[in-house]
């Protein structure tokens, strides 16, 4: 079965159980979606703990009996022996992301300049750029995909995805990340100088983002 068949087995099996032991494997599968395992062999163990819950459940006993008290321990063997990436995956994954959000900026700088530039005959506040922009534009797209993934891993994994626990902790941070750039930005861009862009030229390294996208990048 590939990951998507494995899933919905689970969801199925899940319907089985009781609340408690319902409760119990959603608390697995959100410990095993911040790892770093595999997803394919992620949805192996977690159908066959799901698997194994609903055996002992037929025979009246209940998951702590049968995994312990604490759903994240049963995993932590093989999570502990799972490898990290390796640093150059790291690195890569940490460059593709302000590279693609640079790249969809010179995109937008182009087309609106250019329309700009057509219907005005002055391309206007795109035809310049500050050098904070680009700064947080880079710094600011990690911060934003490194969110975006912290609350996908706390969905549940059925067919219609549910946040299962709210951090307010984590929640409050990344606003006040969001806050102190904001105010930052304010007060820094009129300190960073501004760089005279034409929108051709923003084509030019829009395009030339997009060719680096493919063969640095997505290359096979």
């Amino acid at each position: 079965m590939n990951v998507k068949e494995m899933m919905k087995e689970n969801n199925s099996l899940r319907e089985q159980m009781t609340p408690f032991n319902r409760s119990y494997l959603e608390d697995m599968i959100l410990h095993l979606r911040g790892s770093r395992i595999n997803p394919l062999r992620r949805e192996e163990l977690l159908l066959e703990a799901a698997q194994q819950m609903l055996q002992a459940q037929k025979k009246g006993k209940n998951a702590k009996q049968v995994f312990g008290e604490d759903p994240t321990v049963y995993f932590k063997e093989v999570m502990e022996s799972t490898p990290s990436l390796p640093v150059r995956s790291k690195m890569n994954y940490y460059l593709m992301i302000p590279w693609t959000a640079l790249t969809l900026l010179f995109g937008a700088m182009a087309i609106f300049g250019l329309v700009s530039q057509w219907s005005t005959g002055s391309t206007g506040k795109f035809g310049q750029i500050s050098l904070f922009t680009l700064l947080a534009v880079g710094l600011g797209s990690i911060v934003f995909i490194e969110m975006i993934m912290k609350w996908m891993s706390s969905l549940s994994d059925t067919d219609a995805p549910q946040v299962s626990k709210f951090d307010v902790k984590a929640l409050g941070v990344y606003i006040g990340i969001a806050v102190v750039i904001v105010f930052a930005g304010l007060y820094l861009n009129q300190l960073f100088p501004l760089i005279p862009l034409s929108p051709w030229v923003s084509l030019i390294v829009f395009i030339a983002g997009l060719i680096g996208l493919k063969f640095i990048f997505f290359k096979k």
